[in-house]
This record gives structure tokens, sequence and C-alpha cells, in this order.
């Protein structure tokens, strides 16, 4: 297919199992799969060699379009710069943190991971999360890791069904999973610093206690839940969870008639209920759609809820 930024790209999703995945993912999107359960659809994800999305008709992969065709995302950045997928942890997914860019860069040479989360149904019903911690030095936190005092590690966040969490690299999370099947945005990495594995002692899911100790904050800042108003156009109601340049733009659009929106960067929409038209091209249940920048409005039609994922470049970092 001949590549250009007035063409709409079919990115195909990617499944990963996990020990602490269920059926749930598989039921709720009908995957075809032989995987016995999935704990993550990979939605958008450009790793070279490890994860990395199929672009459909163009015989390349999301990182190998984005080297080659750096026009479509409009980005200066040396490796594509997010991510996007669908989990539902139904088990101990283990404690764990993730490294900033910079850490990153000096021990992994990649970058760092900052995500979100938003789970997909709403509801009333608030859980606590196991998140963030309250030692005010390393000593105290490395502590209580050792002794798995998670009383005195843990601060509590409480969340209700369909608000959105940001999770800034450094910050410690994990636990029980609650069985929510959730969308998640962030930077395009997947490097996991776990403290913590329920004492499954598997050697294909290292502990990196140390890790984990050098990139906590002390004193960590604040946290909260967020549940941002929608703004409604025509026949769709658009969310915006987060906008952070050099992070990631992370967006949600319910779907009922029609509407289009301005966008002055790349966009991936996955439909993740009903189905409909993204620009004019089909879209259905669990399916990403790539729209370059420069395509024109996003415009939207049909039944349907979609996640969406974007990004703003930050010039002072950019290489």
């Amino acid at each position: 297919m001949e590549i250009s930024n007035h063409s709409v790209y079919r990115v195909e999703p990617l499944y990963k199992s996990f020990v602490w995945a269920g059926h749930k993912l598989i039921d709720r999107f009908g995957l075809k799969t032989d995987l016995k359960n999935v704990g993550t659809i990979y939605n958008v994800l450009a790793l070279p060699g490890e994860l990395d999305n199929p672009v459909t008709g163009t015989g390349m992969t999301l990182s190998e379009l984005y080297q080659a065709h750096r026009e479509l995302f409009g980005c200066s950045d040396e490796v594509f710069p997010v991510r996007m997928t669908i989990t539902c942890n139904e088990g101990f997914q283990s404690y764990q943190s993730h490294p900033g860019d910079e850490y990153a860069m000096a021990h992994e040479g990649c970058r760092g991971k900052v995500s979100g989360a938003v789970t997909l149904d709403e509801s009333d019903e608030k859980g606590m999360w196991l998140f963030g911690h309250k030692p005010m030095d390393a000593k105290e936190f490395r502590r209580c890791i050792d002794e798995k005092d998670w009383d005195a590690l843990f601060t509590k966040l409480e969340v209700k069904d369909g608000d959105f969490v940001h999770t800034p690299a450094g910050v410690i999370h994990g636990g029980w999973g609650s069985g929510k099947v959730s969308a998640t945005f962030g930077t395009n990495s997947d490097i996991t610093y776990r403290f913590y594995d329920n004492d499954r002692n598997d050697p294909t899911r290292p502990l990196s206690i140390d890790d984990v100790c050098a990139c906590a904050s002390f004193p960590e800042l604040p946290f909260k839940a967020e549940r941002p108003e929608g703004v409604k156009k025509g026949g769709v109601t658009r969310f915006v969870y987060h906008d952070v340049p050099g992070e990631y733009v992370a967006l949600r659009y319910k779907v009922d008639g029609e509407a289009s929106f301005e966008h002055d960067s790349f966009l991936f929409v996955t439909c993740v209920g009903g189905n409909g038209t993204v620009c004019g091209e089909p879209i259905s249940l669990g399916e990403t759609l790539f729209i370059p920048v420069g395509y024109g409005p996003l415009e939207l039609s049909g039944k349907m809820d979609c996640i969406a994922i974007s990004y703003h470049e930050n010039k002072e970092c950019a290489k």
C-alpha cells in the first residue's frame, strides 16, 4: 500500500500470558488465540524484537514504520514514544515500580516508563489500591521491603470504577488484582522492577530491589484518582485523562451518533465497546486504527466506546 499522511492504518494487536492472568480478556474481546490465558492486549507498542505491533498492509511493524516514515508521526524522538494496552489482573501481579528516563537510559539503555490506567466499566464501586509509599528516607524504605512490612510501606488510594490514575516513574504499586478490565496508557517501555512477587521464586520474574530503592523519591508527592468531565460535541463525548508533553496524551471517546474533532498530532484509536467508523474506516471491538499527523479532523460515528493515545513532543528533550 502507498504510505501517506492521508491514509488510515490498521494496527494488529499482540497478546501475552502472565501468571496473574485469566480468561476475562479472551471472553470480553473474543480473542482468537492458543494462549490459555491473556493478561495484556498490546494495542500500541513498538519494542523491536520483543513486542512490536504489525501494521496491516505495510509489511512493517510499528517501530519499523516509525523509523522509515517519521513524517506520519511528526516527532523528532529517536524511538516511538507511547504505548496503549488493555489489561486484566486476576491474580497477584507483584509489587513493583518503573524507572524514569534518566535511570533507565543509564541502566537499561532505553526510555523509562510513566503510565496511567482507567477501568473500562464505570460503577459506584470503590476500592483501595496499595499505591505510593510512606517512608521519609531510603533506609526505612528498604527496611519495609526487606521485612515485607507492607502496612508501614504503602499508602492507600481510594479508586472508584472509571477513575483515572496516573503512575509517575518510581512510584510503587501492584498486589492482588481486582479482575477489572483496564485501559493503560504510557511511554513506550516495558521496564518493570519487582521487589516482591508473592514468594513465587520464578527465575523468569527476577526481583530488582536495589533498582526499586534507587528510583524511589523522598518525600513522595501526594496522589489522587481523577475523573475528568467529558466535553460533548454532537453525538460524541470526549474525555482527556492526561496530557503532558514528553509523556503521553490519554483520551476516550464515547460515541452515540457522530462528530469530528481537530487534533494536532498522530492518534491511535482502539474500540473497546460497540462498533462504528473512524475517519470513514469501519472499526469494531478490539480493533485499532492509526491516524497520522496532518490527516485532518478525527471523524467518529456509530455507537461505540473508544480509547486513544497521542503525544506532544517535549521540545527541550527532543533529540
